[in-house]
């Protein structure tokens, strides 16, 4: 699955139990309409490299991995996640001052 979208936040780094890394960012969709949607991606161990050259305000589409899991404490309570595996930063658009004709 693919989302396109603009970087609103980029969270700190975070490690978990064993040494497991993670970092989330929250993308805000690309659209013209008035109540744009948001949706949070967490990358995962060396994945997160792939944030090294993403900044807050890029465009950007990510590539997704999305899995229900069921909570290990409450049984029958159920939570998505999503991750990314790889990111695609949007070409900057050339302004028509720029073309040589």
């Amino acid at each position: 699955m693919q989302y396109q979208g603009f970087v609103k936040f980029i969270g700190p780094k975070e490690t978990f139990g064993e040494g497991i890394e993670k970092q989330t960012i929250v993308l805000e969709e690309n659209t013209d309409r008035e109540f744009k949607g948001s949706i949070a991606v967490d990358f995962f161990r060396d994945k997160i490299n792939l944030l090294a050259d993403v900044n807050t305000g890029d465009l950007i589409t990510v590539h997704l991995n999305s899995r229900a899991n069921e909570s290990k404490n409450q049984p029958g309570r159920w939570f998505n996640s999503i991750t990314c595996w790889r990111i695609e930063k949007a070409a900057a658009s050339t302004s028509n001052d720029e073309l040589p004709f």
